[in-house]
């Protein structure tokens, strides 16, 4: 039994949760209050010494860093489309899913972490780093907007773990105003996504969970 260690406010953790929902693997998700400050606890320090989310425990071994648990765990379900042994066609899928880990999410960090989580924890707000979210999504949205305009999924015909990326990442979209209907293929893409089970298992909206929590 996998255990999943994360903050459902966390992109990084929600990269795992979509990925081992969409895998299908058994798991049980812990969550780990931040606010509390549960991630520097002497208990989960064992778990992650960094102190961040999200973990992984798979029968005493260890593992941080979204992109490494979501390998390990393609790993554990085995080779398929949505994380491919071809050498190529796994390096396309690498491509995106860095481009969206790298590009798109600190992005939308910014824009986050500013417009909303600031104000929970009586942060002062950067205009500067809000001006720089938006400029980075302008850049770089239009790129994977082209991308989907001429197939279904980022790196190609198949759903795959570029996909659970992107997703996670702009799932705060509508929280911060990024109008993501100036972006009709992405918009049609997302949508697919969000309708799917292995979505629908983690949470019916980003928003929704953090409403409800």
């Amino acid at each position: 039994m996998l255990n999943i260690y994360g903050h459902f406010l966390s992109p990084p953790t929600n990269i795992v949760r979509l990925c081992v929902s969409y895998l299908g693997l058994p798991h049980e998700y812990i969550h780990v209050d931040l606010q509390k400050g549960e991630q520097s606890s002497p208990e989960y320090l064992k778990i992650n010494p960094a102190g961040r989310v999200p973990a992984l425990e798979d029968d005493g071994f260890l593992l941080s860093q979204s992109s490494a648990i979501c390998k390990y765990m393609c790993g554990l379900s085995g080779p398929s489309d949505f994380y491919p042994e071809d050498l190529q066609s796994q390096a396309k899928v690498n491509q995106w899913s860095d481009f969206a880990g790298k590009h798109i999410m600190p992005a939308m960090g910014r824009l986050f972490f500013n417009k909303i989580v600031a104000g929970m924890i009586g942060a002062e707000i950067d205009k500067g780093a809000i001006k720089t979210g938006e400029a980075m999504l302008a850049r770089d949205l239009p790129l994977i907007e082209d991308v989907l305009k001429s197939r279904e999924f980022l790196a190609g015909d198949k759903l795959t773990l570029a996909d659970i990326t992107l997703i996670a990442g702009l799932e705060p979209a509508e929280m911060v105003q990024v109008d993501i209907s100036a972006y009709p293929s992405i918009e049609k893409w997302r949508k697919t996504l969000m309708e799917r089970g292995f979505y629908q298992r983690v949470h019916s909206h980003f928003a929704a969970e953090m409403q409800s929590s």
